[in-house]
């Protein structure tokens, strides 16, 4: 029975693995994008503009096939993308 996966695209980093479905990769997906703005809020760091691509596997009998590829763009849609007054 196949299983899913997220995997960071740029570092080959494995975010989350053993997943049901595909629906459960994409919900996986949506947490890790809540997360991170939260770990940024904690912080007090506004997250300006960050980008994360992420590759969706599959994995059957042990081969990987990569099946899905998203790109999270966290904080664009924040209300003021003004620069500061000097």
């Amino acid at each position: 029975m196949p299983s899913y996966q997220l995997r960071d695209t740029t570092t080959s980093q494995l975010l989350a693995q053993n997943l049901a479905d595909y629906a459960a990769a994409e919900a996986a997906l949506d947490h890790i994008d809540d997360q991170l703005e939260r770990d940024l809020a904690t912080n007090d760091e506004g997250p300006g503009r960050i980008r994360l691509r992420l590759d969706i596997e599959k994995v059957t009998a042990g081969i990987t096939e990569v099946v899905g590829h998203h790109v999270l763009l966290i904080g664009v849609d924040d209300p003021d993308n003004s620069l500061p007054a000097l």
